[in-house]
């Protein structure tokens, strides 16, 4: 996909990325998991699995914000009334 906004395509890359980071967090916790629940993990898999899912679940934020920015682009499909997202916030 190319475009004539090169914002766009920095957008899109960082959306890249953080897709990419999401995945690799979220196998991390599925394997913690696996054939588990939480309360059965042992001190040292929970530490872990807090570790994954708050980074799993930190690049999904990342990656809903990144998208309403692509969005503001879009006629009719802006996200006016949502906060900018801001790296580090």
């Amino acid at each position: 996909m190319t475009t004539d906004n090169p914002g766009v395509e920095d957008l899109l890359q960082q959306h890249k990325t953080a897709l990419t980071e999401y995945r690799r967090w979220d196998e991390i916790v599925k394997q913690l998991l696996k054939g588990r629940r939480v309360k059965d993990l042992n001190q040292e898999d929970m530490e872990a699995y807090k570790i994954a899912a708050e980074k799993r679940d930190l690049a999904y934020d990342q990656m809903r914000h990144l998208e309403r920015e692509l969005l503001d682009d879009i006629p009719g499909a802006s996200t006016e009334g949502y906060t900018p997202y801001k790296p580090g916030s």
